[in-house]
């Protein structure tokens, strides 16, 4: 499928540092938190503005096709519309969507490190 824009030079440089935060992710709050930045900053390098982004605008959801959902404040606002029509936007949110919503996943079936942190365990050594 051809764009008229490309943007995957940007997600070339926004990447590395958001695989290598995902990595240190300990919940699904951080993850979420993670994704919502690479989305703002990947929409304020495009527009050239700050972009602020209120809560719900961005969504990580291992259940929903794509791993993202996108609330109004990007979906129907016209700076960002442009954007998404004739773009790879979409497809490069969806990738790096798909990859926190692997992140939260992984974490879901790996909460006995959330729980040890939570409840530590004495050192019965000593």
């Amino acid at each position: 499928m051809g764009y008229e824009t490309s943007f995957t030079k940007i997600e070339n440089e926004l990447t590395p540092d958001f695989r290598d935060r995902m990595k240190g992710a300990e919940g699904v709050a951080d993850v979420q938190k993670i994704y919502a930045e690479f989305v703002r900053e990947m929409l304020s390098r495009l527009t050239g503005a700050e972009v602020v982004l209120d809560e719900g605008d961005v969504r990580v959801d291992p259940e929903v096709e794509g791993g993202i959902v996108l609330g109004p404040g990007i979906t129907q606002n016209p700076d960002f519309h442009k954007f998404f029509e004739r773009s790879d936007l979409p497809d490069i949110l969806r990738r790096q969507g798909q990859h926190a919503a692997n992140k939260i996943t992984h974490l879901d079936g790996h909460s006995e490190r959330d729980q040890a942190k939570i409840f530590p365990r004495p050192n019965r050594r000593g």
